[in-house]
């Protein structure tokens, strides 16, 4: 046998590097997709707070001598309205009994959902694109007066009552340590221009 088809017989039982090759280009892709996924789903939730938030002034309300904070909410498109409720509110982890909502953008006209009060509740229109509520929240239970870290939890229903994804599903979701001045005067300008009024207790 001579080297030339010792040579040939080799290469017809050995993939060449060119082969080998050109199979990685295809093998890598499938890993480097699969590996952000994690990250896109975390970041589906229906609300996030927009990073304004304000301290409200100690004689605007005996109800809330707290926070406002700013809050967008994704609308489910189309023509699904759905009604979002808040079930616990805490202020650098203290739970707060006394907060409401304000809805600045975006409403509409579903039932009061899940047996509770109707400030602490709001109905998203299916196209409303990008809804805008304020939550207002007192500090009183945790003797907070200076910047804080609130905390929502919600769940979302359609306009009938019956739970969004088929399952009451509560999410949690927070601030961060928010810097919180005050609507006037004293420790910097509030960003949010339509805190008043205020909402019912």
């Amino acid at each position: 046998m001579t080297h030339s088809d010792a040579r040939e017989r080799h290469e017809g039982h050995e993939p060449s590097r060119r082969t080998v090759v050109r199979g990685a280009a295809w093998a890598m892709p499938a890993v480097i997709v699969a590996a952000p996924a994690p990250a896109v789903a975390a970041s589906t939730e229906a609300l996030t707070f927009t990073g304004s938030a304000c301290k409200l002034p100690g004689g605007s309300s005996d109800n809330y001598k707290g926070y406002v904070f700013e809050i967008a909410v994704s609308s489910p498109g189309g023509s699904e309205d759905t009604v979002t409720v808040i079930t616990g509110v805490t202020v650098n982890g203290t739970p707060e009994p006394h907060f409401a909502v304000s809805v600045k953008s975006g409403a509409c006209s579903c039932s009061s959902c899940g047996g509770a009060p109707s400030n602490h509740q709001w109905c998203t229109a299916g196209s409303a694109g990008t809804q805008r509520v304020l939550l207002y929240t007192d500090g009183a239970a945790s003797g907070t007066s200076a910047n804080g870290e609130v905390c929502v939890t919600y769940v979302r229903y359609r306009c009938d009552c019956s739970p969004v994804g088929g399952r009451a599903r509560p999410v949690t979701i927070c601030s961060g340590s928010r810097s919180t001045p005050p609507i006037t005067g004293g420790g910097g300008a509030c960003r949010i221009t339509d805190v008043f009024p205020l909402p019912a207790a």
